[in-house]
């Protein structure tokens, strides 16, 4: 039998293992070794519900030999005592396991060692079972109702401890996923885009480069005056539509991206703008190649919003580490400006698809415009979307 009158002592180690820096795993680790110590007991599993498969896992133990099955052992609700506790939200106390039909054997756990257990369900004030902590002992009947009722402050403590852990873990575990999307989703448009660039050069391109050495035999042959005008102008709007599918073509293909990095397609694209002085100033900055896509569409569109609309004489793109170690991609012209809380300033400008494109990366996208005053484009990724 424990003496619990020094419980507090108990309390006040568990408290400093939670203010520790670790994982969960570790957490419960920790854990089960001061639970075991304080009980004398000689095994400890601490299992965490499942709510998505409906199981009890098994993320904590002791001693030692136990611990690389965490994540490994599971039971599904309402089987074993962990998975009877953590259904019905109430203690168990067990003095010989053997004659307790809900007791299921688990080979990996060597259950053969242990005849006695106490099972605890970690409850929060809300009434819902977060999960089970199963102390076990060697000798039969070396738990009693005082070693049941000392356990429940333990679990009633650990439980606010473990609900916290399960949640920062699926918020991660939700970044990652949401990350990987972003990451998937930036591909599959470049694929895409690639696809459309290949079906333009060999199509339209190469017909377009056809029909235009046939205007030209056509010209050297016709003799009316006003026939050879007329081939002249079409053969002008032909050169025009090829070079326009060439443009396009390297919009939607940035090979220098692919062949020179984010630095030297971002110069060759503000150099094509035309009559717009444009300076550029890129820092050294290690972007992950999904993030550095993104980013060059981004200016892509930017760019085009200054020739289409600005009307500016003027255009500055910068990249480079703030402060706080995140890239910053600023995009700032002169031009005529617009009201960016204007529905129709969104729609027209194209910034809600950037808007969209920065919140699937994980970055943030903002714009400074006014009539009359310019627009600057500032999009923020977070240190954790750099490369190592």
């Amino acid at each position: 039998m424990t003496d619990w009158a020094d419980r507090n002592s108990l309390l006040r180690d568990i408290i400093s293992v939670v203010g520790e820096e670790g994982d969960l795993h570790s957490l419960l680790c920790g854990v089960a070794r001061l639970v075991v110590g304080f009980t004398d007991g000689d095994a400890c599993f601490v299992h965490v519900v499942d709510r998505d498969t409906a199981e009890v896992v098994l993320r904590g133990a002791t001693p030692d030999e136990f611990e690389l099955l965490a994540g490994q052992v599971r039971l599904p609700l309402g089987e074993g005592l962990a998975g009877w506790v953590a259904a019905h939200g109430e203690p168990v106390l067990v003095q010989d396991k053997w004659s307790d039909p809900r007791y299921r054997y688990i080979p990996e756990l060597r259950g053969e060692r242990y005849n006695s257990l106490a099972s605890i369900p970690l409850v929060r004030p809300t009434g819902h079972t977060v999960g089970v902590m199963n102390v076990h002992a060697r000798r039969a009947g070396h738990f009693d109702l005082a070693d049941l009722t000392g356990l429940e402050e333990v679990a009633s403590l650990l439980a606010g401890v473990v609900e916290a852990a399960v949640l920062n873990d699926q918020l991660r575990r939700r970044e990652a996923d949401l990350e990987a999307f972003a990451v998937r989703t930036i591909e599959l448009q470049e694929l895409d885009r690639r696809r459309i660039a290949g079906d333009i050069h060999d199509g339209i391109s190469q017909r377009l480069v056809s029909a235009w050495y046939h205007l030209r035999a056509a010209m050297s042959m016709a003799a009316d005056e006003a026939v050879q005008q007329e081939l002249s102008e079409t053969a002008s709007l032909l050169s025009e539509a090829l070079e326009d599918s060439r443009r396009a073509i390297t919009g939607l293909r940035p090979a220098l991206l692919d062949d020179l990095g984010l630095s030297a397609a971002i110069t060759s694209v503000v150099s094509s703008i035309g009559d717009v002085d444009a300076t550029v100033e890129i820092g050294e900055v290690a972007l992950l190649p999904h993030v550095e896509t993104a980013l060059f569409r981004i200016v892509q569109e930017t760019l085009q919003n200054v020739v289409k609309h600005a009307k500016a004489t003027r255009v500055d793109v910068r990249l480079d580490l703030d402060r706080d170690n995140a890239a910053v991609l600023c995009i700032a012209d002169d031009g005529v400006g617009f009201d960016p809380t204007a529905s129709a300033g969104l729609t027209n400008f194209g910034l809600a698809g950037m808007h969209e494109r920065a919140v699937l990366l994980g970055a943030r996208l903002t714009v400074r415009s006014a009539p009359g005053d310019g627009t600057t484009v500032t999009v923020t990724v977070p240190e954790r979307l750099l490369a190592e």
